[in-house]
Formats: structure tokens, C-alpha cells, sequence
């Protein structure tokens, strides 16, 4: 907003028209949870300073507004009018900074949550509870000896005597085996491992089944699905303008968490890799370096390198620390003791690191790939230097004026920096050197030979590697362009102290051991209560990658305590700590609870009882595909597939696609983690949709589908038995069973019926105006959708039609009378205004014509494109219901180069703002009505979406 004033005068704008009158000085912040302040200081507050104060801060109130104070709810929206260009006032900031999408975004997101504003305190004082060194306490003596199964159970029966409140019974068998398989699985045991489990009479049966679960190669899928939560996972880098959007080898992170977990890697070794794995790595076994995807995979900010460090300072600090280290980007911490100097400390590190995309495979698989692949380079880099010398030495002669007309035609059809493309190259070999000629077609033939002989392909890695070490330096207010003090690299001084040596080299490796040394407080403390969080639903933290001050206390201290020991005196061994806590009375307890004990305890901060939990969407779905038989777990690892539509794959969820920018809306009904920033745990709605999911999803009714025709028995009563103890690993009950029968014996009054679905608003065709009467004489709807385009048939130009056909920018016309016709038919009365711009692009040709023509009113406005573009504006059209606006375009004389780009919005006037954009809505023919389900498949679905079936007790 720097230039904003000279630009507001220059409009003709007053300053007092940038905001509703509305009192700053009264502005209140709102309460906020630790998310949303998180969100405030790592991307609204940075955005403010680098965009804003310059017009907007108490030197420089432009209109009355200032971002370096509180703002209220009213103003914070109408700031998002602004930043967004809405509401027909000038967007800000004005001039060419218009803010990049995810920035808009994140100021939309904090005024929607009250526009809350933490205050700039100083520090506060007193250590953080998280800070003091960690030593392992001794278990607390408690009345009810008998209870206690391990130490856990002392130090949380010790706080339920303290409250005089008794723990709960513990579960039945099946509900334990239940329970232990989805949290250690993500999937839930069948109906014999039940009752194998539940016959078992050994005295440490309990123990075994959980070293069986411990064992399976479902476990590393499981908990590489929780970690990928906290690794921000995604298989696309989100907006990044016109860049290839895809991480095509982000699948091999993912593969190595779950060989990782399935190993048991010891956990601090496990950090160290993802942090240093480039230095860690010796030898040929390279597998370790797909581990730096933690690093790698997030956002590209349309690859601004400053905000990319930012998320992956802020992915190891919150994921590996609970440290909201981004907060002090712009300034001191505000509330904890991280100074901005130890931000970019941090940020230096990262800094002196270069991406690169090593091959992970075995030797024998990379080596002869990468043999292959060097010869092929090797000869593209010299048919491209080749080129690059003959066409520099042609352009000479043409500076020289030697060159033929012809010559300098083609060379003019690209640019100096650019190489010629095949046509231009052809035109131009006859000029070349002989012997060039000759070498470039020995090359041709080279690479050609070579492309179709590669040796199988390696897999690879997105990784870092040491670059050149960068010294740091702090940037004041978070500006890149404004350096203050030095900032060597170092790792946090409230745990390291102020007096360590700056890290040689790039620091990562130095980092991780930082992070992993046993004197560091909050490592084992992290990874404990993220483990307890998945037991239980709830950490012991209850703000699980915020242990400062704007975080919750844990609830359990000594606990805590006591399990992160544990787990440093064990080897740092996941698999041990989830035994610990598996085998405890704490969490072997009914989550059923008495009224007296939940008005107690609501919140069940003592856990005096197990907590219910809605299955997460990967185990909702793996879930449905395990009781239809339909899942696929034939192999560990693999690349990324669709989930959710069209021919979705019947693996497990954990190997499902996932776009960071367009995330289906599915993963986010089913409350599925942000993979926008490092997600500490998983919000928990309840919400119609989900439902709706599972009564109308194609993938539901498949599974139940699948589940009805796997079902077999002699009788009605046998096969409702064989779905009860498919789907819930038990048999009906008598009155169950009575229902099941009552419904399945009655006659089916109520079989679905398909509904034919039409293709929305729009219509796509070929026709005729009338001119004498302006009005559509003849309007033919296009029969082919080929490579998104609607045509008469499957061939281009059409023998008999020609050219014709409609895109979604455009299309192009045939002869005159063949006029591609795109049409809105009003699905209501009322008054709309049109717009949109008809371009014609071609460099020659006589242009097109464009018209609307409204079904009753005839023509309502023409215009000529050629090899230029027209605004199509129309304001005030009454519609009726059923009424069509035409969108008509015609070659005028001569079809030849009569390609156009014409997307035209028509959008309702009104309260009711409703538009339709045919660029948004193009598409091809609708989907074939789904095909009804049977009794018996409606049965199936209908215990699908039982609560026993989607909660785990």
C-alpha cells in the first residue's frame, strides 16, 4: 500500500472512503485458540508488515485504518472486501502488489475467527514447565493397590483419589481387541481373531495380541499416516502459477515411514534422518534420503525462497519441539523465550541447503540407469550446443546481410535465447555447416536409440544437500530487505543456552542432534504425548505442537515425564511406549462412564475413563473396503493413487493421492488434516454431510454392494448373522435380528429410483441465426465430448461439418452456416447481466461475430473480434424460467483461423448473487444414473452407518 495515497488522489478518491466508519479505538481482540493465533503470526501479521504499515501504522493511518493495532470483526471483513477486490472499491494494496492467493486466504480465515490480535506483551516471566530439565520421577503411592496394572495407572489413579472420583471397569475383550487394532492398524480385527482372543485364557494373551498388532505391516501404514499429518504430506507443491504442480516422488517418504515404523526405528534416529539424512547416508544403501521429504514437501509459495524456509523452520520447531519458532519471525516471541535472532539462526540453516532428486534404489537397479542416463544426457547436451553454435552463426550472417529473405523469416520465428522448434529446425539445416548437419543427425539417431532402450528406473528421492554456508543475518520486521544483527546458525538458546558455537558447515546434522540430544527437554516429551494423544484422542498437552505459553499445561506432569524417560531408557522405541500404554488399566477402561462421574470430569482430564472416537476418515474408508472384501493389501508401498472418484484404487487410504491446492471436499467432511501446514491433531466434527457421505458416496454403495453378495447362509437369519459378524465382529442380538428379518422379508415398497440428471444450465451446439427475424432458427446439440470438447462427431474437422466446436475458453465456428451456439437455458425468472470478453486471437483471417440472442427478445448485442478482443456486456435482461440466452459466434465470411476464446458469466441480480460461469461449469455429458440399491444392499449400507460400526469404544 505504499503508493496508495498518490493513487487514491489520483482517482479522485477521499482517504475516509477506505473503511466503513467504524471505531478502531474500541476494537476488542477476540479470544483465540492457539491455531489461529499460530495463523495470525506466521502468515497474517508477516503479510501486514511487508504489504500494509507503510499506509496503514501509526505513523501513516490512511483512512483511518491501522494494522499495527486491533482491528474489529467489521473492519477485519471489509479488509478482506478489499484485499480480494470485491465490493467495487479499489483493491489493496493497489498498484502491481496484488497478494498472492494463500495470503488471502490466511487474512480470510482470521477475520472468520473473530480477527483476534495477541497482544505485543513483553516476555513473560518464569520458566516454561517445558523447559525444565527432564528427569524421570518415581510413581506415586495410591489406595486402591489392586488397580494398577504398571506404573501409568499409579500417576492417574493418583490424581482420580485426589478429586475422590474411582476409574472405570475395564472394557469387555472384544471392545479391547477393537480399540488396540484401529489404533495400532487403522483397521479392525475380524470376527475370528475376536473370538480367538476372546477364548484365550493364557495369562498374558493380552500381551500377545498387542505384539501381534505391533508386528503387523498394517502398523508402519498406520503410523505413517499419523506422522503425515504432522509432516504436512501432500503429493502436490499447492499454487504455484504456471510450474509443474506435482512432487512426483513423494510417494518414497511416505514408503519410508512405513518401513520405518514397521522397523521400529529407534525415534530419535527417526528425526535425525528426516532433518540430515544427506549426511547420515554412507555407502551404496541410499534408501534413508527419501526421508528429507519431511523437509521438502511443503508449500512453494510461488517458490518464494523466504517462505519456504519459514515452513520448514515451522514444521521442525512445532512437529519436533511443540515450539511456535515462526512467531518470531517479525519480532521477539511475544510470549515464549525465542528471540527473532534464534529464528534466523534457523533460517540460515536451511538456508545453506540445495533441493536435489537423488535415485534411492538398490545399486544394481540405480547404476545402470544412471549409465544409461548420462550417455542420453550427454548426447541432448551436445545436439543442443550443436544447434545453439550453427544458429549463432547464421544470425551473424544476418547482421552481415548475407542471409536470404527465407533465412531471416525462420530465424525470426524464435529468439535468440530460445532453440528452434522441429519445423524451424528443418528450414534451417540446409543452411547449416555439413558437418554439423551430419553430427546432429548421428545424434538424433543416438538418442533416439537410447530412448528406447532404458534399463528399468530407479526410484528417487525429494531431498536437500549441503550447499555453500550461509551466514545469517535477522531481518528486520521479518523484511528480507532490511538485515539487522548477525544471526549465526544455532539451535533454540532456551535449550541450548546462549553460549554455543555456531554450527560449521550448512547445520542440519548439527540441528538434528541438537534436537535428539538426551539434555533436551522437549523431544521426548513431544513424541510421548502424541503417542498418548493417539490412545487416548487427547494429549496429556492438550496443544500438542505448542508447549510455550500460549499452549495448555499437561494435565498429567510427572506422567509425561515418566513416559518420555521410559522412552530414552528403551531405546527410543515407539513400539515399546505403545506397549506400555496399551497394557495399562488406564487404558484397558470402558469409555462408558457414570452420570456423576462425566459431570465430574466432562472433559475427562483425569481419565477416569476411555474416550469414544469417531473413526478418521482413512480407517472410515479402508474400513468399508475390509468388510466388503474389496481391499486391496497385497503389497506394502507404491506410488499415490486416487482415493475417492472414478476407478479409485482398493488400497489402503494411506496410499491415496492427495492435492494440497484442490483437496477433494470429502477429506475435509471427514475432518482429514490440513496438509497446508504441519497439523497437530485432527478437529472433530459431526456435521449432516458425513452422513450424506455414506448414504449417497459411490464408494459407500460399491462396498455395500460388494458386502451384500459376499453374505451367504442357508437362510435370511444365517446371512444376517454372517453381515453382524463381518461388520461387527460379534453376533445379533435377538431383537437385532427380529428388526433385520421384519425389514428384509417384508415386500420391497421402497426400491430407489434413478433420477435422470441433466447437464445444469448450459448447452453446447451448432446452429443458425435468422437475421431477418434475430432470432436462433436452428440450434443442433453437439453429440461428441473428445479431449474436452464438445464436436458433431469423433472426427476434427468433421467431414461434413467442418470445424466446429465448443471448449471450455472457447471454440471456433465453421462456414456460415455452421455457428457454434453456446446456450443458457434459465433455471428460474428473474433480471441478469452478462458479461465476458470474445477474443480473436489469429494473426490473420477476417475475425468472428459474436451475438446474444435471447429466446423471446431476439438479438440483444453484437460484436466483431478480429485479431483483437471486445468486452460482451448486457445489464438488466429479464428472464423467464426456461428462457435461453444464445451465445452465438460466426466465421463472418471465412472460417479459416477463426479460433476464439469467449467464456461469458451470466449472474442473477439481486439478494441472491447466483451466477453461472461457462468456464467454471464446462463439462461433458452427465454421468449414467446410478443403478439402485437392493434390499439386502440397503441393509448392508444401513449397518455401514451405525455408530458401533463408525466409533471405536
Amino acid at each position: 500500500m505504499q503508493r496508495l495515497a498518490g493513487i487514491l488522489a489520483a482517482l479522485g478518491l477521499a482517504a475516509t472512503a477506505l473503511l466503513p466508519a467504524l471505531s478502531q479505538d474500541k476494537a476488542k481482540p477476540a479470544p483465540a485458540s492457539p491455531e489461529v493465533v499460530q495463523l495470525f503470526e506466521t502468515q497474517v501479521r508477516p503479510t501486514f508488515v511487508a504489504s500494509c504499515l507503510g499506509c496503514h501504522s501509526k505513523d501513516n493511518a490512511l483512512g483511518g485504518l491501522r494494522l499495527d493495532a486491533p482491528v474489529t470483526p467489521a473492519m477485519a471483513a471489509e479488509i478482506v472486501k478489499r484485499v480480494k477486490g470485491e465490493g467495487g472499491k479499489p483493491r489493496m494494496p493497489q498498484g502491481n502488489a496484488v497478494l498472492a492467493p494463500e495470503k488471502i486466504s490466511a487474512i480470510e480465515g482470521w477475520a472468520k475467527a473473530g480477527a483476534p490480535w495477541p497482544e505485543l506483551k513483553g516476555m513473560v516471566g518464569g520458566k516454561l514447565w517445558s523447559l525444565e530439565p527432564l528427569k524421570k520421577p518415581t510413581p506415586p503411592a495410591v489406595v486402591l493397590k489392586a488397580w494398577p496394572r504398571n506404573s501409568i495407572d499409579n500417576f492417574v489413579l493418583a490424581r482420580l483419589e485426589g478429586a475422590k472420583q474411582k476409574p472405570t471397569a475395564y472394557a469387555d475383550r472384544r471392545t479391547l481387541l477393537r480399540r488396540a487394532s484401529y489404533e495400532l492398524t487403522g483397521l479392525p480385527p475380524s470376527a475370528d481373531e475376536i473370538a480367538t482372543f476372546v477364548a484365550d485364557k493364557a495369562p498374558d494373551a493380552w500381551g500377545q495380541a498387542v505384539d501381534r498388532l505391533l508386528a503387523s505391516p498394517r502398523y508402519g501404514e498406520r503410523m505413517a499416516r499419523f506422522w503425515m499429518d504432522i509432516a504436512r504430506y501432500s503429493d502436490t507443491k499447492g499454487y504455484v502459477f504456471t510450474d509443474d504442480r506435482n512432487y512426483y516422488h513423494a510417494y518414497t517418504y511416505r514408503d519410508w515411514l512405513i518401513q520405518s515404523f514397521n522397523e521400529d526405528l529407534p525415534y530419535d534416529q527417526f528425526l535425525q534422518y528426516q532433518l540430515a539424512a544427506d549426511r547420515l547416508v554412507q555407502g551404496d544403501d541410499r534408501h534413508h534420503l527419501a526421508a528429507l521429504g519431511y523437509l521438502t514437501l511443503g508449500r512453494r509459495f510461488i517458490n518464494n525462497l523466504h517462505d519456504i524456509i519459514d515452513d520448514r523452520i515451522d514444521v521442525t520447531m512445532r512437529g519436533m519441539q511443540a515450539m511456535t519458532v515462526a512467531c518470531a519471525r517479525c519480532h521477539d516471541h511475544k510470549f515464549d523465550p525465542i528471540p527473532a535472532k534464534d529464528y534466523y539462526g534457523l533460517y540460515a540453516i536451511f538456508a545453506s541447503s540445495d533441493e536435489y532428486e537423488p535415485a534411492i534404489s538398490p545399486k544394481a537397479v540405480r547404476e545402470p540407469y544412471e549409465q544409461h542416463d548420462g550417455k542420453f544426457q550427454a548426447a541432448k547436451n551436445e545436439r543442443e550446443a550443436t544447434l545453439r553454435s550453427e544458429v549463432k552463426r547464421l544470425r551473424e550472417t544476418v547482421k552481415a546481410g548475407t542471409a536470404t529473405p527465407e533465412l531471416q523469416k525462420t530465424l525470426q520465428g524464435f529468439r535468440e535465447n530460445e532453440l528452434p522448434n522441429d519445423a524451424q529446425r528443418t528450414a534451417l539445416l540446409p543452411s547449416f555447416d555439413p558437418a554439423k548437419r551430419d553430427r546432429l543427425a548421428e545424434l538424433d539417431k543416438t538418442m533416439e536409440t537410447l530412448k528406447g532402450s532404458y534399463p528399468p528406473k530407479p526410484e528417487f528421492a525429494h531431498a536437500l544437500r549441503e550447499g555453500n554456508p550461509r551466514p545469517g543475518v535477522v531481518f528486520k520486521r521479518g523484511n528480507p530487505g532490511s538485515p539487522g544483527d548477525p544471526a549465526p546458525r544455532h539451535f533454540l538458546t532456551c535449550v541450548a543456552g546462549d553460549n554455543q558455537p555456531e554450527f560449521p558447515t550448512g547445520g542440519r546434522l548439527e540441528l538434528a542432534k541438537a534436537i535428539t540430544d538426551k539434555n533436551n527437554p522437549l523431544t521426548a516429551r513431544v513424541i510421548a504425548n502424541r503417542i498418548w494423544l493417539l490412545h487416548f484422542g487427547t494429549g496429556i498437552v492438550r496443544t500438542p505442537s505448542d508447549f510455550g505459553r500460549q499452549g495448555e499445561k499437561p494435565t498429567h506432569p510427572e506422567l509425561l515425564d515418566w513416559l518420555a524417560s521410559s522412552l530414552m531408557e528403551e531405546g527410543w522405541s515407539l513400539k515399546k511406549l505403545h506397549k506400555k500404554i496399551l497394557l495399562s488399566a488406564t487404558w484397558m477402561q470402558s469409555s462408558d462412564a457414570t452420570e456423576a462421574a462425566f459431570l465430574k470430569d466432562p472433559e475427562n482430564r483425569l481419565y477416569g475413563r476411555q474416550n469414544r472416537r469417531r473413526l478418521e476418515m482413512e480407517q472410515l474408508r479402508d474400513s468399508l473396503l475390509l468388510a466388503a472384501g474389496t481391499l486391496d493389501m497385497s503389497k506394502v508401498g507404491g506410488k499415490s493413487e486416487e482415493l475417492w472418484t472414478g476407478s479409485y484404487t482398493k488400497r489402503r487410504a494411506v496410499y491415496g493421492f492427495i492435492e494440497r491446492q484442490n483437496l477433494p471436499g470429502i477429506f475435509k467432511t471427514l475432518d482429514f488434516a490440513t496438509p497446508d501446514q504441519s497439523s497437530p491433531q485432527r478437529f472433530k466434527t459431526i456435521v449432516p454431510q458425513q452422513a450424506l457421505f455414506l448414504m449417497n458416496s459411490p464408494l459407500a454403495a460399491d462396498q455395500a454392494r460388494a458386502l451384500a453378495s459376499a453374505v451367504t447362509g442357508k437362510d435370511e437369519t444365517e446371512k444376517v448373522v454372517v453381515l453382524y459378524k463381518r461388520l461387527l465382529g460379534r453376533t445379533p442380538t435377538k431383537a437385532e435380528l427380529d428388526l433385520a428379518l421384519s425389514y428384509l422379508i417384508a415386500p420391497d415398497k421402497a426400491a430407489l429410483k434413478a433420477d435422470s440428471q441433466s447437464g445444469g444450465a448450459w448447452r453446447y451446439g451448432w446452429g443458425l441465426v435468422d437475421d431477418a427475424q434475430g432470432r436462433t432458427a436452428a440450434f443442433h446439440e453437439f453429440k461428441a465430448f473428445i479431449d474436452g470438447q464438445w464436436r458433431v462427431g469423433t472426427k476434427l474437422p468433421d467431414p461434413v461439418d467442418g470445424w466446429v466446436f465448443l471448449s471450455r475458453e472457447g471454440g471456433h465456428p465453421g462456414d456460415p452456416k455452421h455457428q457454434v451456439i453456446r446456450r443458457w437455458v434459465s433455471p428460474l425468472e428473474g433480471t441478469v447481466n452478462v458479461s465476458g470478453t470474445l477474443n480473436h486471437p489469429g494473426a490473420v483471417g477476417d475475425g468472428v461475430r459474436g451475438r446474444i440472442v435471447h429466446s423471446r427478445n431476439g438479438v440483444l448485442g453484437e460484436w466483431i473480434a478480429q485479431k483483437s478482443q471486445a468486452e460482451t456486456k448486457l445489464t438488466a435482461v429479464e428472464v423467464k424460467r426456461g428462457d435461453t440466452l444464445d451465445f452465438v459466434v460466426d466465421c463472418r465470411t471465412n472460417e479459416n483461423t477463426d479460433g476464439f476464446a469467449w467464456a461469458p458469466a451470466v449472474t442473477l441480480t439481486g439478494a441472491k448473487r447466483q451466477a453461472w460461469r461457462a468456464e467454471r461449469d464446462f463439462g461433458g455429458p452427465p454421468p449414467a444414473p446410478p443403478v439402485p440399491l437392493s434390499k439386502w444392499e440397503r441393509y448392508a449400507q444401513a449397518l455401514l452407518m451405525t455408530n458401533e460400526f463408525l466409533y471405536i469404544d
